[in-house]
Formats: structure tokens, C-alpha cells, sequence
């Protein structure tokens, strides 16, 4: 497992990598591409060789997902969460956003609100607007340099009733926090409380640097889990986004079943011959690369760290406590956010994606995606320490 070695992405249509992409998002086409979350890694060993097996037999009719799959899926989520799935609870979708658009449908009515733990992944403002609901913000606090949850204005947004449904990202992108135990607890009571439904997006999930530890919404509690739905991928873990597979776990059987009915009218419950067995052996035989993995991205967030405390440029780490990406705060350069992202990508020449993407709260930071070689994590702080020097 060679995660020093550069692999050139660009003989494919990759998004990431697309020069196209880069100059319209960044307005640099040379600009070195860290702003997709994901990684410039190739998949574990075990998942490209079923690949080669599955394609090498040359026929690709309908399939299932045999007990094997469900097997490997649960043993993987036991041992490393102690998260015991019940497979009657899983209900297959072709990605997390597809599943979280599907329950914002089914657990509100148009016109009511979504709460968003702001700054948070773009793409659940999208799916909220399309769906013609009304984002709510429940802003993350920033203190001491660690962000927390507010859970006094949740208590309040909560108490509103039509405010219907609360997203949770867990872990958290793009700030990198991990949910304790104690936090998740406090956002079951105020949701149960006000029959708030949770949306809990755990894509993420495998990624938590010690003593930091994953905690699955559902766990929590029954009761809790009795009002929620958790979205879980392989996609990030094995850096295999690319071939779309998700599934919703959902305790409670009237939503599972609401889910279930909508998946079988549109159809979307198909199985892909080499997703389903790219990810059963992701599963059965990725947990040694994921752990060589994991020990690779702290040191890159260790050369992040240092170099920011050597270089004395005003730009700061926000510690991430899991998933593969760097919150930069760049708010002591005092730059507003667009002139801040034209330095970004085409002086410095590094696409980071602009905070303000986030919601308003990210405005002065920026998303680094730092699951790629050491080497072009020290080029791009190189890049931004020669632009900005003369800012500090």
C-alpha cells in the first residue's frame, strides 16, 4: 500500500481532476485539483481484483445481492463500530443524497423547514431548495478552535412546528468534527422531544482519528432510533464514489416501508454486478488498507499542522477529529470570500473549496481534500505560503 505514489487521473472523465472543471469552479485550469472529496488513491487491493474476476467473466445479467454481501456488510460495521445492523432495516438507494432528497419528501410537507448545522456540505441546501422546503440554520458554534454544537438555538428551531426534519452530518463535513456520544445524546432528547426527524448522513463514518470514535446515530438509543434514518456508504472509505452505491438504515418499519414502496414504484433498487461485488470485498478484506490509510492522513494533517506553525502566514488548522479533509481558516488574512478564492486558484494555484460554499459561516475558510500523496499536500501549502506571505 503505496500511498506516496501518483497516479495520473487524467485519462479519464474525472471530475476532480477535469481541467474544464477547474477553470469554471476556480479559473485556473492548472490549478491543483483538492476541492472533490475524493481521494487520489487506488481502491484496496481485494476490490480491483474482483473486478478484474467479475469483468473477466463476461456476463453481466440481472443479480442480487447475495447473503454473502449482507454478511460482509454487517461483520464490517459490528467489528468496527460495534454497531450491530439489522439487515431488515436496510433499504438500498443508489447514493446518500438520493436517500436523503427521498426522506425530506417523505417526512415534510412543502414549505416546511429542514435544520442545517451550518457551515455543512453544500449539496443538503440543494436537495432542501428542489424539494421546496425551507433551510433553517442551527449555525456550529467555533470555540477555542473546536466547533460545538448549539444546542440551545436547536432546542428553539426544534420547537417550531413545522420545522420538520434536522440533517445531521456525522462526521461532520467540512469541519471535521466527530459527534461524542454525550452530543448525539443531547440531539435525540430535543428531537424526540419536538418530533423533529433525523437525517443522519454517516458517509463519513470511518474515518476518526484516535481517541476520537465514530458513534452511529442509531445506537443512541431506541427511542431515538425509532426517529430517525442513517445514510451509510462505502463510497468514501474505499474511494470507490465513482460506482454509486447506499444504503438507508431505517428502524422504524412505517418509514422503511414508505422508502421501500417509493424505491420499487421508481425503480431504484437495482443492483450493479460490480458495485455489489466491488464493495462485498471492500468489506470482507479492506480493513488492513483502511487502517494503513487512516495512519497516512494523520500524517498528512501532521505536515498541515506544522507547516502553518512554522510558516507564519494567518492561516490556522481547524483540527480535524475524522474524514479526509482540512478546514483552513484564512480570516486572519482578512480577504473577503471572493478575492480569497481568486488567490486561492490562480495565484497560489491550488482549487481548495471556498467556505462560503458551506453556508454564509464558512465565509474566510476554506476545504482542503487532503486524501492524495504527501507530496502534493507540501506543494499546495508551498503555493499559498509563497502567495500569501506578504498578506501576513
Amino acid at each position: 500500500m503505496n500511498f506516496d505514489r501518483s497516479i495520473d487521473r487524467s485519462q479519464f472523465p474525472t471530475m476532480k481532476w477535469s481541467r474544464a472543471f477547474l477553470e469554471e469552479h476556480f479559473g485556473n485550469a492548472d490549478a491543483s485539483p483538492m476541492s472533490v472529496a475524493d481521494m487520489d488513491f487506488q481502491a484496496p487491493p481485494a476490490v480491483i481484483e474482483q473486478l478484474q474476476k467479475r469483468a473477466a467473466h463476461g456476463i453481466f445479467g440481472y443479480e442480487f445481492r447475495p447473503e454473502s454481501f449482507f454478511e460482509a456488510l454487517e461483520s464490517w460495521y459490528q467489528t468496527r463500530h460495534g454497531w450491530a445492523i439489522d439487515r431488515d432495516h436496510l433499504e438500498q438507494c443508489p447514493s446518500i443524497m438520493n436517500a436523503i432528497s427521498i426522506l425530506i419528501d417523505q417526512h415534510s410537507n412543502t414549505g416546511d423547514g429542514v435544520i442545517l448545522q451550518s457551515p455543512v456540505f453544500f449539496e443538503f441546501r440543494m436537495v432542501i431548495k428542489s424539494s421546496g422546503r425551507r433551510i433553517v440554520k442551527n449555525p456550529l458554534k467555533l470555540e477555542g478552535g473546536r466547533y460545538l454544537m448549539d444546542f440551545e438555538d436547536l432546542a428553539q428551531k426544534a420547537a417550531v412546528p413545522t420545522n420538520k426534519i434536522l440533517i445531521l452530518c456525522n462526521p461532520h463535513n467540512p469541519v471535521g468534527r466527530v459527534w461524542t456520544q454525550e452530543e448525539l445524546e443531547k440531539v435525540a432528547e430535543i428531537c424526540v422531544q419536538h418530533d423533529v426527524f433525523v437525517i443522519s448522513d454517516e458517509i463519513h463514518g470511518d474515518f476518526a482519528f484516535p481517541p476520537h470514535r465514530y458513534v452511529p446515530y442509531l445506537t443512541i438509543s431506541e427511542t431515538a432510533a425509532q426517529n430517525a434514518a442513517t445514510c451509510i456508504s462505502p463510497a468514501k472509505t474505499f474511494n470507490i464514489s465513482g460506482m454509486v452505491d447506499a444504503f438507508a438504515v431505517i428502524p422504524n418499519q412505517e418509514s422503511r416501508q414508505q422508502l421501500h414502496s417509493f424505491a420499487h414504484r421508481y425503480q431504484i433498487n437495482k443492483v450493479n454486478v460490480f458495485t455489489s461485488a466491488a464493495v462485498e470485498a471492500a468489506f470482507r478484506e479492506g480493513a488492513t488498507w483502511l487502517d494503513a490509510l487512516l495512519t497516512y492522513l494523520q500524517g498528512n494533517i501532521a505536515l498541515i499542522r506544522q507547516f502553518l506553525q512554522e510558516n507564519k502566514i494567518n492561516v490556522s488548522l481547524i483540527e480535524p477529529e475524522g474524514t479526509f479533509l482540512a478546514w483552513l481558516d484564512f480570516r486572519g488574512l482578512k480577504l473577503d470570500a471572493k478575492e480569497l478564492e481568486k488567490r486561492l486558484g490562480q495565484d497560489a494555484q491550488v482549487a481548495l473549496s471556498p467556505g462560503y460554499w458551506y453556508g454564509r459561516e464558512g465565509a474566510g475558510f476554506a476545504r482542503m481534500t487532503i486524501g492524495c500523496p504527501r507530496k502534493i499536500v507540501q506543494r499546495a501549502l508551498d503555493n499559498i505560503c509563497s502567495s500569501f506571505q506578504k498578506q501576513s
